[in-house]
């Protein structure tokens, strides 16, 4: 690639989305050779020249000469060089944010498996709760059922022992209030006949 061509090749790099500059990595890497081949020609040439001037009479004119235009040639070379490290950065950079965003979605990923699995697993552990919970009532029921059966005939026989143990319990009381209402009044008789009356005053 021409050092003409080299500005228009940086620029079409630079405009490329991350994935096809990924792939322009060999094409970076050959233009560094060429710089690099590009150098060392420029440096083999100044030599040459700088060999050159010595034959002639005006020496340090020459020289300078060479050495103002190796300069020149090396400026132009590292400007390309400093282009294409700027674009190598860039495509560093690119791809970092590529993994990142890559990473964040995977773990995004990841995040709604997981929720997804545990409101599948808590939906699964309500509904064996529900169906549990059915069943031991649904069991309870029944065995309420036959329970009822079972004491019926028990308790009609017991009623009629409780009406009549209740009876005489009824008597019982009435029967106690009376004799205590009987010593009350005879402990009052009593004690109205042990008090004596007061003395008329003058």
């Amino acid at each position: 690639m021409s050092r003409r061509h080299l500005p228009t090749f940086l620029l079409l790099l630079a405009l490329l989305p991350a994935a096809a500059v990924a792939q322009d990595a060999k094409e970076l890497a050959a233009e560094r050779e060429r710089i690099a081949a590009e150098r060392t020609r420029l440096d083999a040439e100044f030599f040459a020249e700088q060999k050159a001037c010595y034959q002639r009479f005006a020496v340090t004119g020459c020289v300078e000469a060479a050495r103002s235009k190796r300069r020149e040639a090396m400026s132009d070379l590292r400007r390309q060089e400093i282009g294409l490290n700027d674009l190598e950065r860039k495509q560093r950079t690119a791809e970092r944010m590529r993994e990142l965003e890559e990473k964040d979605a995977q773990h995004r990923r990841d995040q709604e498996e997981r929720r997804a699995k545990g409101v599948e697993e808590q939906a699964a552990r309500e509904q064996r709760a529900a169906d549990k919970a059915a069943k031991a009532a649904q069991a309870a029921s029944a065995a309420q059922g036959r329970s009822a059966a079972a004491a019926e005939p028990k308790r009609a026989a017991g009623d009629g022992a409780d009406v009549a143990e209740n009876q005489r319990r009824h008597d019982q009381r009435i029967e106690d209030a009376r004799e205590h209402r009987e010593k009350v009044e005879e402990r009052a008789a009593r004690s109205n006949k042990a008090v004596k009356p007061l003395p008329v005053p003058p």
